[in-house]
């Protein structure tokens, strides 16, 4: 490359330092983004409690060509570039907008002189297609909450400390202003309306009646208020392991056009999935898995039995998100009776498509025998609304046939349940529902508490869930695939709600009709390229089956 770049520059545009622009030699390997005082792109910790101390890295990939990469090292509020979530590590290219936390600073990353085949180009979004309208239910693109998404929001523990410190002293600044306003102004609207007051008869009147709505129909506050206390939220993590020798399974890293880059090989079926292998075989890699995800569920029995989503409880047995970092891979071959990386070939996004880690059918490139690939939570807790303690899941039941799960928790306290009805065989289009649950984009909210334990005195920061409640409609009923009507759907039997407000975290929770009845329950999502939103609920009668209220033959 003809131009030599010289050095690393940021242009702050938006928080505490604005305006400024910070320079670096090019040959720094590493920028360190963060509060820390060793931070190359450093933050005031008073005025940016946003950014966590070591909030994230810029690394540099490679210098022929160049290439760049930004990675969020678990950080309390996350990193966004060009409005988009980080997860993990992904690349950077000079002119991406990178800000710290949802409304936290941002600055511009470029290198100079910029060479002119890396100069800024329109960027361009791709949306997963919606739902064709016909016959036969087809998604091109669903995206289903939260495995590709684990949700991780809020502010971190000292953060808060200092923010509840800071709010406390304008509180004692402002309150004597405050008390003087209100004296003044009670005294004028007592002399202004004096004869009103003290002048004139009371009239007693009779007390109106209010109207009662007898046919049974409640509105969604009513719904919130009657099962706020049934609808809890799940945190979970998960990993995947070989179940012969219990080793945990990674896809495994190697070189291709001379980057790292995942590596997939071609199963004997002849389709595409992650070249696995056990950790301790793999120089660089990766774990198939996922931690700090959340979900949600309800309770459907007094002694602890709650209903969920499969991708919830037990997310190894559903469709796998790949990170982003992920693609284009490397494909692995035999070449010549040996394993080999061809360099020409880069795996896309959608040839691996709709993978099930449970249903792996290669490890360390041969090929293995049902079963054999084992998927485990590494945790998995239910939490009540408006409560702080984690409360460990004591088992785990899958369905086999929908997206459901029914999990239990021990708690000696005897619990209030939901209200189900299965009525799929009378809902119409048009009919009204109200979904309850815990989106990741809802603020959460959270508690610093000093603890009364002398052997462990450190003050206790958590965050305490609180439910949210989205009304809406049955927008279409889908029908499962039909032997007999010669149809087939990708979404098996389900609703298709005009329900927006949700997301990752709402996974798992109930839908209830206009009685107050649970008759669904709610687990994916889709949009298009313009914008338009729509979501999923599983009819209940796939939960009363798992709980084996249902037979087979019933269905």
């Amino acid at each position: 490359m003809s131009t030599k770049i010289e050095r690393f520059v940021i242009r702050h545009t938006a928080g505490s330092k604005i305006n400024q622009v910070e320079e670096f030699d090019f040959n720094t390997a590493e920028l360190k983004i963060g509060r820390a005082a060793g931070s190359e792109i450093q933050f005031d910790p008073e005025k940016e409690v946003i950014v966590s101390r070591e909030h994230g890295s810029i690394t540099k990939v490679s210098e022929e060509p160049p290439a760049f990469a930004i990675t969020d090292n678990n950080s309390r509020n996350g990193i966004f570039v060009n409005k988009t979530r980080v997860k993990g590590t992904v690349p950077l290219n000079p002119g991406d907008e990178v800000q710290l936390g949802n409304n936290g600073p941002v600055f511009t990353f470029d290198i100079y002189p910029r060479p002119k085949d890396l100069m800024m180009a329109t960027r361009v979004i791709e949306i997963p297609s919606a739902i064709k309208p016909t016959t036969v239910s087809e998604v091109q693109q669903v995206t289903v909450f939260p495995p590709s998404e684990p949700v991780k929001t809020g502010l971190g523990k000292q953060t808060v400390e200092r923010m509840l410190v800071a709010e406390r002293k304008k509180s004692y600044k402002g309150m004597g202003a405050l008390l003087a306003v209100v004296v003044v102004a009670l005294g004028i609207l007592g002399y202004t309306f004096r004869d009103k007051i003290f002048g004139q008869k009371t009239v007693i009147t009779e007390k109106a009646i209010p109207y009662k709505d007898t046919s049974g129909i409640i509105q969604p506050d009513q719904i919130s208020r009657e099962n706020e206390d049934r609808v809890v939220q799940i945190e979970f993590g998960w990993m995947l392991f070989d179940a012969a020798t219990n080793d945990e399974l990674w896809q495994a890293f190697g070189p291709v056009a001379g980057q790292t880059r995942a590596l997939y090989i071609r199963n004997s079926e002849g389709q595409i999935e992650p070249y696995l292998d056990t950790k301790k075989n793999i120089n660089q890699g990766a774990p198939i898995g996922m931690a700090g995800a959340t979900g949600s569920g309800f309770v459907v029995s007094g002694d602890g039995f709650i209903l969920t989503n499969r991708h919830v409880a037990a997310s190894w047995n559903t469709r796998y998100g790949f990170p982003q970092w992920a693609f284009p891979g490397g494909l692995v071959e035999v070449v010549n009776g040996k394993l080999a990386v061809n360099q020409e070939y880069q795996v896309q996004p959608e040839e691996v498509f709709g993978w099930v880690p449970s249903e792996a059918k290669m490890v360390g490139g041969r090929p293995i025998q049902p079963g054999m690939v084992k998927g485990r939570n590494t945790y998995l807790n239910v939490i009540f609304a408006n409560t702080s303690l984690r409360r460990p899941v004591q088992s785990v039941t899958p369905s086999d046939n929908h997206d459901v799960a029914l999990i239990k928790v021990e708690i000696p306290e005897n619990l209030s349940e939901v209200k189900m009805v299965d009525n799929y065989n009378d809902i119409k289009p048009g009919q009204a529902v109200t979904v309850m649950g815990y989106p990741g984009v809802a603020p959460q909210q959270f508690v610093v508490r000093k603890s009364n334990d002398p052997f462990n005195p450190a003050n206790q920061f958590t965050s305490i869930p609180t439910p949210t409640v989205t009304p809406g409609n049955i927008g279409r009923i889908i029908h499962g695939s039909s032997d007999k009507d010669m149809t087939y759907s990708t979404m098996g039997d389900s609703y298709q709600l005009t329900i927006n407000a949700t997301g990752g975290g709402n996974s798992g929770g109930p839908m209830f009709d206009n009685k107050g009845n649970v008759i669904g329950i709610y687990y994916a999502g889709a949009s298009d390229a313009r914008g338009t939103q729509i979501s999923f609920a599983i009819p209940i009668k796939y939960g009363l089956e798992l709980m084996g209220r249902k037979k087979i033959a019933d269905r």
